[in-house]
């Protein structure tokens, strides 16, 4: 008895096996299809820990090259009836005619609620001095793209005399788990073979670099300025110089890529600097801000960004008074804090951001324009960019 027993769980055991080999086989069908042959399917099926047998594409997403912006979305099957986020490729080309109808419809805002670097309330136990999203982070010295602490971007940077100007191609992990830096490293290959299979088949002539040897691992915790490097060590070195005063003493940076496409650095007032510089600004302002307002939900805090290429294109900021276009070869400032420069790298358009929260831009109005100079110097230099144009000196006047 025992030994049919046996026998019959061996058959079982097998019967589950083929199942198993037949959901990955059809899976693997379905990524290929829904993603458009872009990406191998084995390493998606291989993120989150692996052992992923049976998935489910999003109806409302293909993957195709001859559309402006395209993607797919692949989800976990799990018991019947559920499934789970997992992985999801973005596929954007840029025509090189600025007068392209797909031209007109890249358009991004640059002060979105999303992109303020802090999230709201804080938690009793959770410092302010950590940012909701890590910065970007280049690929190497940023030729190959960016990543952060769950995607990884790859671009694709056509050479001139054809339509296409660069293809751009974001894998992201959709799970709620941390990505480990095994899977960041697969998400950056995914995201490597799909930009450079895309060129290929759209005419761009490109040679991507391979990927760096290690992936420095995102942070989202602000340190001492005094320690701080990379997109950061501006702000050191123009502390050293300048003094803080009541400018921000904590920092966040990403490693500084001589080519990245995309950097930035935020810069925030920890609690006691807060308490410190709170009843000065209370006093003068005519209806200032309640104090535990400021350390629970909305943090003081500047962010330096710079955009090169492809990325410059439909630059916004979301003013009150209506949109304001960060344009290439313009600068300025809008009513919601923000101010632009830009030069050109390499032959290339790059716009330079500073954005500060408010009321705090009331707070160091006398500070901004020094700090932005020194942050656009800094920029412009490690970048090897020419022809910087700077906002009027009465944009820094604000009161």
């Amino acid at each position: 008895m025992l030994a049919v027993a046996g026998i019959g769980l061996s058959v079982w055991a097998f019967a589950l096996e083929l199942i198993d080999l037949r959901d990955r086989s059809e899976s693997r069908e379905r990524i290929t299809a829904a993603c458009a042959g872009l990406i191998d399917p084995d390493p998606v099926l291989g993120l989150n820990g692996g052992g992923v047998n049976k998935v489910k594409l999003s109806d409302e997403h293909e993957a195709d090259t001859e559309e402006r912006s395209s993607g797919c979305f692949v989800y976990r099957v799990g018991d019947p009836g559920t499934t789970y986020g997992h992985f999801s490729l973005a596929l954007v080309r840029h025509a090189v005619d600025p007068d392209a109808v797909e031209t007109e419809e890249d358009e991004t805002e640059i002060d979105e609620e999303s992109d303020r670097p802090f999230r709201s309330p804080y938690t009793d136990d959770e410092p302010t001095v950590v940012v909701r999203h890590a910065l970007p982070h280049p690929l190497g010295d940023g030729r190959l793209g960016d990543y952060d602490e769950y995607k990884v971007t790859a671009r694709a940077l056509c050479e001139k005399g054809g339509a296409v100007s660069s293809i751009e191609a974001t894998a992201v992990a959709q799970y709620d788990e941390p990505v480990t830096s095994e899977d960041r490293r697969t998400l950056a290959g995914l995201a490597r073979q799909a930009a450079d299979r895309a060129a290929g088949r759209t005419g761009c002539k490109a040679e991507l670099p391979e990927l760096p040897a290690t992936l420095a691992e995102p942070k989202l915790e602000l340190g001492a300025p005094a320690s701080t490097g990379g997109t950061c060590a501006w702000y050191r070195r123009f502390l050293t110089t300048e003094g803080r005063g009541q400018l921000p003493d904590r920092a966040l940076a990403a490693p500084a890529g001589r080519a990245s496409d995309h950097d930035a650095c935020v810069l925030a007032v920890g609690e006691k600097e807060t308490r410190r510089i709170f009843p000065g600004y209370a006093k003068s302002a005519d209806h200032p801000q309640n104090l535990q307002d400021v350390l629970k939900y909305s943090p003081w805090w500047v962010k330096t960004e710079t955009y090169v290429g492809d990325g410059t294109r439909g630059l916004l900021s979301n003013e009150t008074l209506g949109p304001a276009e960060l344009a290439p070869g313009t600068a300025g400032t809008d009513s919601s804090g923000i101010w632009w420069a830009s030069s050109v790298c390499g032959g290339r358009p790059a716009v330079h951001v500073m954005w500060v929260a408010y009321p705090y831009d009331r707070i160091v109005a006398d500070r901004l324009e020094a700090l932005f100079r020194a942050y656009v110097d800094d920029a412009a230099e490690r970048r090897g960019c020419t022809g910087v144009t700077f906002p009027e000196k009465a944009d820094f006047a604000r009161s």
